[in-house]
């Protein structure tokens, strides 16, 4: 008999195929791993016919559904509204209650997939003050009229100790950024993406009031002008010390007027003494373009001999290439620089070096690879390099 930790790994590693989870629920071993990633989140249809049998189900003797249960997940509440009408949701928001009474270890809450101008704010009101329990949220895909009815919405929850917001956009801005409340110190925020600029400078510009500063373990470092360089420069300068994975997203700018390094004018990592995860996003590559290679090396290579960090753990390079060319556009990489500042810095606990490259068919993979463990000799042991 194996030990129960193989069952688990095995659970682990197909918990997003639910068919294979399926049938491998009917082997006794692995049906507490299969149950745990079936379970462990529970979608609700704001409709009152599925409340009420969803309920049925939880109230079952037969339900193996509650212990398992850690997250609540409405989806897409514009579309039904359209499907079901305002009258059929209210009634499916107020029997929430007892169906989220039989959800014992559910923790966190995910609202997804939804653009609030078409939802009425009564609506939108009525459900979080039943969710207020809640001490994890989780905003994914989401759109609002205003900034400021994000910012009423994350302050709705009491008890919240954690917040995981990704690819939010807002319209307006709303009412000035000093009137807007502010959500308690003690909550961790994890800023995964912003779908525009702007919306993220806001939301720095937001964050930069509170008082003390907020925890940030992870953010999307997203800029397309100047101006949001230094709003985000200045709350990353802020949150340096409790920021866990950051990832960086290049622009095509350079502030050539002052005459400084492009590295130090774009993003300064100096007094990230903790940070464990570094991502760069959507370094473009153009066969002989110079102009691009001089932007985009200094700030590849520099960023990483910026980090007072020893405990990095992972580096990620995410890439992208013209349809038209082929591997041999990863010349323009300043290698030399990216293998020389990791040997500098010497992190005693980096285990992945990912590269994940977006290109046409004409770019063959297994030649980029060896191509990329011949310029990074002294890491092939943590490299790893895909297609996306």
């Amino acid at each position: 008999m194996f030990p129960a930790e193989i069952f688990d790994i095995i659970g682990d590693f197909l918990f997003d195929d639910q068919q294979a989870l399926l049938a491998c629920s009917l082997c006794r071993p692995l049906l507490p791993s299969a149950r745990y990633h079936l379970f462990s989140e529970i979608h609700v249809q704001l409709r009152t016919k599925h409340i009420i049998a969803l309920t049925n189900i939880l109230q079952s003797t037969c339900n193996t559904i509650s212990h398992y249960a850690r997250r609540v997940v409405f989806d897409d509440l514009a579309n039904c509204l359209l499907i079901a009408g305002v009258s059929d949701i209210e009634r499916a928001i107020r029997k929430l209650p007892l169906l989220l009474s039989m959800l014992p270890f559910a923790e966190f809450v995910r609202i997804s997939n939804t653009n609030f101008e078409h939802v009425p704010q009564e609506v939108l009101r009525c459900l979080v003050s039943y969710l207020k329990p809640f001490v994890n949220l989780e905003l994914h895909s989401l759109h609002f009229y205003r900034f400021s009815e994000f910012a009423d919405l994350v302050c709705s929850f009491p008890r919240l100790q954690q917040i995981e917001i990704k690819r939010l956009t807002w319209t307006h801005s709303g009412r000035g950024i000093t009137h807007l409340g502010r959500v308690p110190p003690h909550v961790e925020w994890h800023i995964l993406e912003l779908r525009h600029g702007e919306n993220l400078r806001e939301l720095a510009e937001w964050l930069g009031e509170h008082n003390p500063t907020p925890i940030i373990r992870s953010f999307y470092f997203d800029a397309a002008s100047q101006s949001e360089v230094y709003k985000l420069r200045s709350l990353v300068r802020r949150i340096a010390p409790s920021l866990r994975y950051l990832q960086i997203s290049f622009p095509v700018l350079v502030d050539s007027e002052h005459g400084q390094n492009p590295s130090l004018v774009f993003i300064d990592l100096q007094e990230c003494t903790a940070l464990r995860s570094l991502r760069y996003k959507h370094i473009l590559l153009v066969p002989n373009d110079h102009t691009m290679t001089t932007m985009i090396n200094p700030w590849v290579s520099q960023i990483l001999s910026q980090l007072p960090s020893d405990s990095l753990e992972d580096v990620g390079f995410e890439l992208t290439i013209p349809e038209s060319s082929n591997e041999t556009c990863l010349k323009e990489i300043d290698w030399s620089g990216i293998a020389s500042a990791l040997l500098k810095k010497e992190f005693r606990y980096l285990r992945s070096i990912q590269f994940s490259m977006s290109a046409g068919k004409t770019f063959q993979c297994g030649h980029a690879a060896r191509y990329i463990l011949d310029r990074m000799p002294n890491f092939k042991h943590a490299l790893r390099v895909q297609m996306v």
